[in-house]
């Protein structure tokens, strides 16, 4: 194992439980050679980012969204960092609110049957022009 990849569950693991999903979450990411370099990229948005548990509950929520075979549905890094942003400028929301209405729309959108669907799906709602709560949500 890498060393970003031990700092990242170390940091996104909050429960020992927690640990197999994140793993799963980043073979989906990286894949067994590459989860190194999903690890600090997105160590680095969560650096970057000022909201100290948004990057947090972004892998929580991602970890179990799941496609028709069970296998965590990948995102791209523009949709993940998508979903950080949102989840520090939606203030308008609580926290659990954010949370829920996240994981809404990235659930429903892990029910699809195709990778491009869901990837489709997800890029409208978080695309870097135009986010916003309401219209995605």
């Amino acid at each position: 194992m890498g060393d970003a990849r031990d700092d990242f569950l170390r940091r996104y693991a909050t429960s020992p439980i927690h640990v197999p999903r994140l793993e799963r979450l980043l073979d989906a990411y990286g894949g067994a050679r590459d989860d190194d370099a999903f690890a600090r990229r997105f160590i680095a948005w969560d650096c970057a980012c000022p909201d100290p548990d948004a990057a947090r509950i972004v892998t929580e929520i991602i970890s179990v969204c799941v496609g028709p075979s069970g296998r965590v549905t990948r995102l791209s890094d523009e949709i993940l960092q998508g979903a950080i942003r949102w989840m520090v400028e939606a203030t308008s929301l609580t926290v659990a609110d954010r949370a829920d209405k996240l994981r809404k729309v990235l659930s429903s959108a892990g029910q699809a049957s195709e990778a491009y669907t869901f990837e489709s799906f997800a890029r409208r709602c978080f695309s870097s022009g135009g986010w916003t709560a309401t219209n995605a949500l």
